[in-house]
């Protein structure tokens, strides 16, 4: 057996505290004011304990001659598919691939991975994108969810523009 297949202690502790919370969260929601319980419990697990229940991502890889080759693209969907256990989705569009991911359990995410992941992806888009990194927390089907949205921007203005001198700037009176 692999080393990744087997439990860890840790991990099977966290997911009986995590049953317990959720069994005490249901209890609370029969009472009579139990939303604000949830909303508690919501605002406790993002603000305080910021450990999310699961883990999800969209990401958009333009495509040009001028951008990072296809190789490279398929070596950060392959590293996205170790950091998400497989639970992917890509999609070849018009000019671009995009990845979609499935919720993956905060157990099975390999956030030091994904974090790797990004930095190899803002290396590759260096020259000619700026990354635009969006982390947001989401509900779904009762658990909560970290989303990441991470999208290559091309810049309004080139960035050889900021070297030229203010004199050869057109400046509007």
């Amino acid at each position: 057996m692999r080393e990744r297949d087997r439990t860890v202690p840790v991990t099977a502790l966290r997911r009986r505290v995590s049953a317990a919370a959720d069994r005490a969260t249901h209890i609370a929601s029969a009472v009579p004011g139990g939303g604000t319980a949830r909303r508690l419990g919501r605002l406790w697990q993002r603000h305080v304990q910021d450990r999310p229940d699961q883990y999800q991502a969209s990401i958009t890889f333009p495509t040009a001659p001028d951008r990072p080759t296809v190789g490279e693209i398929h070596g950060w969907i392959e590293a996205l598919e170790y950091a998400f256990d497989g639970r992917l989705d890509v999609y070849a569009r018009r000019g671009s691939v995009a990845v979609e991911t499935d919720p993956v359990s905060a157990a099975l995410f390999d956030e030091d991975e994904f974090g790797a992941i990004c930095e190899r992806i803002e290396e590759g888009y260096d020259g000619s994108h700026a990354i635009a990194h969006l982390q947001k927390w989401r509900r779904n089907d009762g658990r909560l969810v970290r989303a990441h949205v991470i999208v290559p921007v091309k810049p309004l203005f080139p960035r050889g523009d900021a070297d030229e001198p203010d004199a050869e700037r057109a400046v509007a009176d």
